[in-house]
């Protein structure tokens, strides 16, 4: 996540993830016209700082800067922390209330700089019910200090508390109005958010002491449900949201005269964001200084799209994508000879995501972070994405009901320049299903699928119906339908392959994580002739247990994708794989961290023992200190290895590389015993 600070715009702040060092998040920041190290500051640089917040356990927008400012969230307490960056010498300091029981995120510090304006989560009293609110944090002064060189407790103004979350808070500079979004269970914030405006009323020291003319804008209870993100005011306090009213994301304002307005002339079938999992997203930002104007992108026939978006004559000024295909992050600022850049983090099909500066009224990029484009060492080396639709079903499945439809993915062909696969024989298949599930694969350079393509494997990375970046309609797609409609999709997409001569029909495999480790598991249990290997990453096998046991942020999340529980407890039974192993043969490896908060550990156990005892072949990792997720370089790669090694011994190929073996219950073969 890129931040430019708003007070010194030729400053921009990023975070960096060093899975060398553990996985920490560090914060650094540098000029935005400075494409060395010249001005780089490493501003958490002691390994005791990790600026990650455990909101929604997903987290994201865990800092902010003004004015030279910083206040971020510590992952190790969860903590607000307040660093000066004017001076060279400071270090972070505690700020707010100082218990490690509230978790804070999505920070945004006033003008003022008074006060800092965040979204808290209260685990004082319990884990799956803890209270959300906006909250604001007074900003102490640099000489308020006690005798042990801490800054003194201060309490959380609460702001908003009326909705069982609450999102993205953004202030006019024009005056204290602030606007934010909020929803409540059983929805997601892609299903269903409303949209408030309101005025922070000061007290004589310049600290907030209550919101005033709290109203509606948009969403309001009773009205046609739409999910509203990103709210901003641009220089004259107009606010700008994006909203799926149309059926698509696409972007609105407020009217002076108090109404919603269409920014484009007539809406696009087309997402101008994705679903917020994560805090702090940014694909929408006013343009300083250019009056009604919006930076703006969105995915038009598979081709990226950037613009300048004047929402008073609808116009798009086209921005050159240079070999783009995803962008987010979105911030504007000034190089110091004051020409306005966009700062963005970007890539494409050969370029990891990385921090850029972009020129608007030159139309040129600068790269800040991250590898190049990939070099010529990698030439030759580096299998590229074709985009590929597929035809499959729509549910009721087995039924003359059931209607043909489309779906999606991108293929990734095994590439090597040094090597040829064995004439007349084709390659095996690694199916991705991506997790979520509402979430989408994109054709963003990554290292994982280079591994498989690299070694002579293909890969699918699918956008099964329930996927973003297809409107509504398509995204609802698995409601009520989560472990059919995925499956079904997932399914089709390696025989379309197959059928298609690019792919061996007897070594297809599949690989997920979290809900697209759910995938994995019901295309084994309920399609095995389909599949003849899987790997489930932190996946769940008892849909039930999940629907008991996981986070307040998807806690009925289920409602939609299987339904009320416990009233829909024989279709949660139904769809688990726990519950069906008597259908599954295909081998499978599973991999797990151990404090997974978001899929307990226990799903991947349950699992095991089920195939022990069936005796089928099966592997089981457990990694100490990992979450949702591997972040741990060590442990990354060991996932990797340990995946292609099992998928080699049940495959039958041998692996170019030297990798440590995997036990496996179950296997016949000596090496194993």
């Amino acid at each position: 996540m890129a931040r430019v600070d708003q007070a010194n715009p030729t400053r921009v702040y990023w975070i960096e993830s060093r899975p060398q060092e553990g996985g920490r998040l560090v914060l650094l920041s540098k000029d935005v016209d400075d494409y060395s190290e010249r001005t780089l500051r490493e501003l958490t640089a002691d390994s005791k700082w990790n600026v990650r917040t455990a909101v929604h356990e997903y987290g994201g927008g865990a800092y902010a800067v003004y004015g030279g400012l910083v206040v971020f969230s510590n992952w190790s307490d969860q903590g607000v922390y307040l660093v000066d960056t004017n001076k060279h010498d400071a270090v972070p300091m505690r700020i707010g209330e100082q218990n490690d029981k509230l978790r804070y995120a999505s920070f945004v510090v006033h003008p003022s700089k008074k006060f800092v304006v965040c979204v808290r989560e209260d685990h004082r009293e319990s884990d799956i019910q803890a209270p959300a609110a906006l909250v604001a944090i007074p900003i102490p002064s640099g000489s308020i200090i006690n005798e042990k060189d801490e800054y003194p407790l201060a309490k959380d103004v609460v702001l908003f508390d009326k909705t069982d979350f609450v999102s993205s808070p953004a202030i006019s500079p024009m005056n204290n109005e602030l606007s934010f979004y909020a929803w409540n269970h059983p929805d997601m914030n892609w299903d269903a958010t409303t949209l408030y405006c309101a005025t922070v009323a000061l007290g004589g020291d310049g600290i907030p002491s209550v919101l005033e003319h709290l109203r509606v804008v948009a969403g309001a209870p009773g009205e046609p449900r739409e999910s509203i993100y990103q709210p901003r005011f641009d220089d004259d306090g107009i606010l700008h949201f994006i909203s799926d009213r149309s059926g698509f994301w696409n972007p609105y304002y407020l009217g002076a005269d108090g109404e919603i307005q269409q920014s484009l002339e007539s809406p696009l079938s087309a997402d101008f964001a994705g679903p917020e999992w994560t805090f702090g997203e940014s694909t929408l930002q006013p343009v300083p200084g250019l009056k009604f104007s919006v930076v703006i992108s969105y995915t038009q026939n598979g081709v990226l799209k950037l613009g300048i978006l004047n929402v008073a004559t609808h116009a798009i000024e086209d921005l050159p994508a240079p070999g783009w295909s995803g962008v987010g992050s979105f911030q504007l600022g000034y190089s110091h000879s004051g020409e306005q850049v966009l700062v963005l983090i970007a890539g494409g099909p050969t370029e990891h995501m990385s921090l850029f500066t972009y020129y608007i009224n030159g139309l040129s990029a600068k790269q800040h972070t991250g590898s190049k484009v990939v070099s010529d060492a990698y030439s030759g080396f580096l299998s590229e994405p074709q985009e590929v639709v597929f035809s499959t079903k729509l549910p009721p499945f087995g039924s003359s009901e059931s209607k043909d439809a489309n779906a999606y993915a991108f293929y990734y062909p095994p590439t090597n320049k040094d090597y040829q696969g064995p004439d007349n024989e084709l390659p095996p298949l690694l199916v991705l299903s991506h997790g979520g599930p509402t979430s989408v694969a994109s054709s963003v350079l990554q290292s994982k699928i280079q591994y498989w393509t690299s070694r002579g494997i293909a890969v699918a990375d699918v956008n099964y119906g329930g996927s973003t970046g297809y409107g509504r309609e398509y995204r609802e797609r698995l409601y009520p339908h989560f472990g059919e409609v995925d499956v079904q999709d997932c399914c089709a997409a390696a025989l379309y392959l197959a059928d298609s001569g690019l792919v061996d029909r007897k070594r297809l495999s599949i690989m997920g994580g979290s809900a697209g480790g759910f995938t994995t598991l019901a295309c084994l249990a309920f399609r095995p002739e389909v599949f003849a290997v899987g790997a489930s990453l932190y996946g769940i096998s008892d849909l039930e247990v999940l629907a008991k046991e996981t986070h307040k942020f998807e806690a009925e999340y289920p409602v939609h994708l299987v339904g009320p529980y416990p009233e829909a407890r024989a279709e949660y039974i139904r769809r688990s794989p726990l519950y069906s192993v008597d259908t599954l043969a295909c081998p499978a490896i599973f991999l797990q961290g151990l404090e997974d908060k978001v899929v307990p550990p226990n799903q991947a156990t349950l699992m095991v023992n089920a195939l022990k005892e069936k005796g089928i072949r099966v592997a089981h990792i457990e990694f100490e200190g990992e979450q949702h997720g591997f972040r741990k370089s060590e442990n990354i790669v060991r996932a990797l290895e340990a995946q292609l090694y099992f998928f080699s011994q049940i495959l039958g190929f041998e692996t170019a590389d030297q990798i440590d073996p995997v036990p496996i219950f179950n296997d016949p073969s000596a090496a194993n015993q």
